[in-house]
């Protein structure tokens, strides 16, 4: 029986995993686990990163993309506190992560020896599973059953490990641990299938929500909207599970939504949610009966009252309901949302072909469109990019993914990056706002070194446009707000990449096609109108007060009005 150092067994352990890649930054209390990476023996591809953040957004934006295990690395300490931006990331978008933090020696635990850091109790909230390696022997075990939790939780596996116990000596038969898994997934339910089906044959205004949980069943949606004649709202993580040229959809809920999924909710009198947790009760329809399907029995009528509850999987679920559902040909209801829906589209054409300088938001997501290619991949970053990309941008065959449920920014970059070392062949562009783009912006030139020719489009108006708007719906003065410029197109050369910088409405096109032909990673630095305003798809009446509010306050304290929006804007569409 042969020996092996422990970081090697683990390593082996990994590629019998499926696990080819890990992103991180070496340094001294994880060097260990980068050596037996580095070893011509091991299989597994390292990305160095420029910050440890960026490793961990880019491993939960690969397992959304593809369900795999994202996996990341940092040194303890200063290293590991990074890490968790993109570890709740994946912690609250329910994707699996795997992590390896560094630990002092473990003989000094307990010493407050240099860089010494609690690690156990620091991701404790954040992780599913979360183990400090005590021996060499149990070192590949532990990581077996971490592999293992993290995919069946759907959830983040941490695992601090001492540098010298992943230096100690075990059998080379470790490695050889079991790796066949099969997600334990709820069985269904017959009496709560049944009883969904008499709910939904009864409907006369049903309205579907569907979540990033139908995105695997985009085949069995599509059947069950069009078989009982029902309009499709979508979640913001569960844009694309139906495409947004269907005649069903409706488009986007809540703040960042349509108007005509706004009142498709409140008209509706059975609400059918598929795989979302969706949090904003008040966009929801009142007292109508409702059938939640969901994966997880403990999300379950969480915020909304469940008529029928069905515990497991979307695509089976809805493959039953196709069979037994009464089909419905025409339903009033849906013609109804549908002629709003065809004006609403109307008005996003209308703001799409504004040809104006300075240039609209809205025509640089027309500019996107023209370049996306059909399997293209769009990572999204959290701010006034969340609300044009999902409002403008037409999703069908396309992935769309973003920071969804903590809503960080700096997302954009790294899912991009993420996106193309997953899928090289595919188009991967981000879509980030100047504020969220400067957090991260550092590892553009990741994406140079690695060759991954990603397009990222910042929308840059020179402040936190999101945040201004936040302000002044609650009824506040701005303040904070405003961003010195950078010209992020000299940046991008810098770093030795394309940039183009974009000031006229004339020159956009030239630039994005320009940037689809390039075979380097590129940013188009767009100066957009500072003044567009990012409004809700309806206006509540607590939002209206807050404008109300804040134009009073700008006139006693002499503050310039003109960063109010239009109120002919707001008043047909929005109110």
């Amino acid at each position: 029986m042969g020996k092996i150092k422990a970081s090697e067994a683990v390593i082996k352990l990994f590629e019998n995993w499926g696990i080819d890649h890990i992103y991180g930054i070496p340094g001294d209390s994880i060097d260990t686990m980068v050596e037996a990476l580095r070893k011509k023996e091991s299989n597994i591809k390292f990305y160095q990163v420029r910050h440890e953040e960026v490793a961990s957004l880019a491993a939960a934006a690969y397992s959304k993309l593809t369900g795999k295990i994202g996996v990341c690395l940092a040194i303890g300490g200063p290293g590991a506190i990074h890490l968790l931006n993109g570890m709740y990331d994946a912690k609250m978008d329910h994707v699996p992560m795997l992590v390896l933090v560094g630990h002092i020696p473990s003989r000094l635990t307990g010493t407050d020896y240099f860089q010494e850091v609690n690690t156990v109790e620091l991701f404790k909230d954040v992780a599913v599973y979360n183990k400090e390696i005590t021996s060499a022997e149990s070192f590949p075990a532990v990581v077996n059953q971490a592999i293992r939790t993290a995919y069946q939780e759907r959830g983040v596996a941490v695992l601090s490990i001492p540098d010298d116990i992943a230096e100690g000596e075990i059998s080379d038969h470790a490695a050889q641990l079991s790796t066949i898994f099969e997600k334990k997934i709820p069985g269904l339910v017959e009496n709560d299938l049944s009883d969904a089906v008499a709910l939904i044959n009864a409907a006369k205004n049903p309205v579907i929500l569907a979540g990033v949980g139908a995105k695997h069943a985009k085949k069995e949606l599509k059947t069950f909207a069009e078989r009982i004649s029902a309009p499709v709202a979508v979640t913001l993580p569960g844009k694309g599970a139906l495409p947004d040229e269907h005649p069903n959809f409706l488009g986007n809920i809540g703040k960042i939504g349509t108007k005509p999924a706004y009142e498709a909710m409140k008209s509706s009198d059975l609400l059918v949610m598929v795989g979302t947790d969706y949090p904003y009760a008040a966009y929801l329809p009142e007292g109508a009966k409702c059938v939640q399907i969901d994966i997880d029995p403990l999300k379950i009528g969480k915020r909304y009252s469940v008529s029928v509850g069905i515990v497991g999987d979307a695509s089976e679920a809805l493959a039953y309901l196709n069979e037994h559902t009464t089909p419905v040909s025409d339903r009033p209801f849906l013609k109804t949302c549908q002629e709003r829906m065809a004006k609403w589209w109307a008005w996003m054409d209308e703001d799409k072909d504004n040809k104006k300088t300075p240039i609209a938001p809205q025509a640089v997501m027309a500019a996107i469109q023209s370049i996306a290619e059909d399997n293209a991949i769009f990572s999204a970053d959290v701010g006034t990019a969340t609300v044009w990309s999902t409002r403008y941008l037409h999703v069908t065959n396309q992935d769309f993914i973003i920071s969804a449920w903590l809503g960080t920014m700096g997302c954009g970059l790294p899912g991009a990056m993420a996106a193309k070392q997953a899928f090289p062949d595919r188009q991967a562009i981000a879509i980030c706002g100047d504020g969220a783009f400067s957090m991260v912006m550092q590892d553009f030139v990741t994406a140079v070194k690695y060759k991954w020719p990603i397009i990222v489009v910042v929308l840059n108006n020179k402040q936190l446009s999101f945040i201004k708007y936040e302000q002044q719906s609650a009824g506040q003065l701005n303040y904070g707000i405003d961003l010195e410029d950078i010209d992020y197109a000299k940046f991008a050369e810098a770093c030795g990449g394309k940039g183009y910088r974009v000031e006229k409405y004339e020159d956009l096109h030239d630039a994005f096609e320009a940037a689809k032909a390039s075979d380097v990673p590129v940013i188009l630095d767009v100066a957009v109108d500072q003044n567009a305003a990012p409004l809700p798809g309806k206006i509540v009446m607590d939002e209206a007060k807050g404008y109300a509010k804040f134009a009073s306050k700008s006139v006693i304290e002499n503050h310039k009005f003109e960063k109010m929006p239009p109120m002919k804007d707001v008043v047909r569409r929005f109110l």
